[in-house]
């Protein structure tokens, strides 16, 4: 998803597995994006841009086959540890709009020599440019670095690199969450394609309650608190 998407659901989605998967109906998603102001969502090294993501089932040390029904979360993380991340923005399609105390940024492209490439013609192109204000920019940016540094704190905690992140939207009464996810892939038969070998509950336990961010673009900074989700999802192949 990109930035554009992203700011106007004002959350972003996860793991996707390029929009081919299945989640459990009712299960929370991002309006997604997921990605994420910004099309900037990780979702898990296994999978990036997921698909229609459900959040984690508790333990998966059962015997019996999951199924989409099995998918927790979100649920908000219960480590007090203390984690902390900054981003400096590099961007040079992003730039801090003084005059309006917005973000000009890059939306999309646009080709200038249709025509032309039919010819075979190499394609030339030119930005769409949009604007936002600098505080919801500068949320969904540092919400989407939070839940980064978080699945990093969890993966090292996990002694793992299963643990991906994202952000989504209406957790808790909150426009905007940060989350850390874990996911099992089904295929069209509902045998395991790819399992997870955390728990939701060992997820949730290790999942930092909160995240300090900064963001900051030219002269301007946001400091924040971001809540944390856990959430286990999982999908299948359609």
């Amino acid at each position: 998803m990109n930035r554009r998407a992203l700011l106007a659901a004002v959350g972003a989605a996860v793991p996707s597995l390029g929009g081919c998967l299945a989640s459990a109906p009712g299960g929370s998603q991002a309006p997604e994006p997921t990605a994420t102001p910004q099309a900037r969502t990780e979702q898990s090294p296994s999978s990036t841009d997921s698909p229609t993501e459900t959040a984690v089932s508790t333990e998966a040390t059962t015997d019996d086959q999951p199924t989409l029904s099995d998918s927790r979360g979100p649920t908000r993380g219960e480590s007090d540890a203390e984690v902390t991340t900054e981003v400096v923005e590099t961007d040079e399609n992003v730039e801090y709009v003084e005059s309006e105390h917005a973000v000009r940024y890059v939306a999309a492209w646009k080709h200038t020599n249709h025509e032309e490439v039919k010819e075979g013609a190499k394609p030339e192109r030119e930005p769409v440019y949009e604007t936002v204000p600098f505080e919801q920019w500068a949320r969904t940016e540092a919400f989407t670095a939070a839940a980064r540094a978080a699945a990093e704190h969890a993966n090292g905690a996990l002694g793992t690199d299963e643990v991906g992140s994202g952000i989504t939207s209406s957790v808790d009464g909150t426009d905007l969450a940060p989350f850390v996810s874990v996911e099992t892939v089904l295929d069209r038969e509902g045998e395991i394609v790819s399992e997870t070998s955390v728990t939701f509950d060992r997820l949730v336990a290790v999942t930092p309650a909160t995240v300090g961010v900064t963001y900051r673009l030219d002269d301007q900074s946001v400091q924040s608190e971001a809540p944390i989700y856990a959430r286990y999802s999982v999908l299948q192949q359609a």
